[in-house]
């Protein structure tokens, strides 16, 4: 999953410690509200929020302030795994694995019927034997498209939902996209040309309209 969405696109690559912590409180903020979505109104599964092995002391701290009482955090650093028996209702949320251990022990939990209910992995990159399991699905994606420097459109995906490029201004449907057209072969990461191209497109058509309504 490519998360959380940020104020501003060079949040995640300019370096700052003032942006790294932005990062870090979007996705502990996102996988809260996940995992209690996850529960569901009623409680009807428990939450596991697993931080993964190289999470950072104050990650661990925020996503525990942030989960109060209603999802258990673990740290796999600290507390390592979880236990692979009687855990068969837990839906697990496991956040920023950095390591191939962290994987497989995704892969462990989704794989055994008495360990999981389910596992979801955010921020998790590539397929392959020491990252996501191929069997795995990308269920939730956002990233914003940009033309001529400015955001044109978002590519977004929500399971079962299909890959959907929308247009920035008006919100429109664009396009849609199934994994086997959209994904890079071999891995969970989408070919974003597809939507860039018909954000392009509609930002391009925008532009024109606009100068033909002023006379130009």
């Amino acid at each position: 999953m490519e998360f959380p969405p940020l104020a501003a696109l060079n949040k995640l690559g300019d370096g700052s410690l003032r942006s790294s912590n932005e990062a870090e409180a979007a996705n502990v903020d996102f996988c809260v509200k996940l995992g209690k979505a996850l529960g569901g109104p009623m409680g009807g599964s428990k939450v596991v929020l697993l931080v993964g092995s190289a999470a950072s002391g104050s990650f661990l701290g925020r996503a525990q302030k942030k989960a109060g009482g209603g999802i258990a955090v673990q740290s796999l650093r600290k507390d390592g795994p979880p236990d692979m028996e009687g855990g068969s209702g837990t839906v697990y949320v496991l956040v920023a694995p950095s390591q191939s251990s962290d994987y497989k022990l995704a892969a462990a939990l989704a794989s055994s019927k008495s360990a999981a209910k389910a596992v979801v992995i955010v921020n998790g990159f590539a397929k392959d034997n020491f990252s996501v399991s191929t069997e795995a699905t990308m269920a939730y994606f956002y990233k914003a498209l940009t033309y001529n420097s400015q955001i044109s459109g978002y590519l977004v995906r929500g399971y079962p939902g299909a890959w959907t490029a929308v247009d920035a201004a008006t919100k429109e449907v664009l396009g849609t996209f199934d994994d086997e057209t959209i994904l890079v072969p071999r891995t969970n990461t989408p070919d974003l040309r597809g939507a860039v191209s018909l954000a392009s497109k509609a930002f391009d058509r925008r532009a024109i309209a606009a100068r033909e309504k002023a006379g130009l």
